[in-house]
């Protein structure tokens, strides 16, 4: 009589705990993504193409060309750099 007793007290209380209701919890964590831009081609560097028996004049004048393009070509890769921070 008694486990019966018992075994009612038993159901009764699983029959009146109350119910969790979970609700979903949103978590904002970064995900690395891949990052995807274009190739940037290198240019043709003029101090490449001098020949050996070229004059002063055409050495430097092929170095100032080269340094204008150095600072182009770094700016390009400088802002593909930043579009996938």
């Amino acid at each position: 009589m008694i486990r019966a007793l018992m075994l009612c007290l038993v159901l009764a209380g699983c029959a009146a705990a109350p119910q969790v209701i979970e609700k979903p919890v949103e978590v904002r964590v970064p995900v690395a993504v891949p990052c995807k831009t274009a190739k940037i081609p290198e240019p043709n560097w003029p101090l490449a193409k001098v020949p050996e028996t070229a004059s002063d004049f055409e050495f430097f004048r092929a170095v100032l060309v080269e340094l204008a393009l150095r600072a182009g070509y770094e700016v390009r890769l400088k802002a593909a750099v930043e579009a996938c921070q």
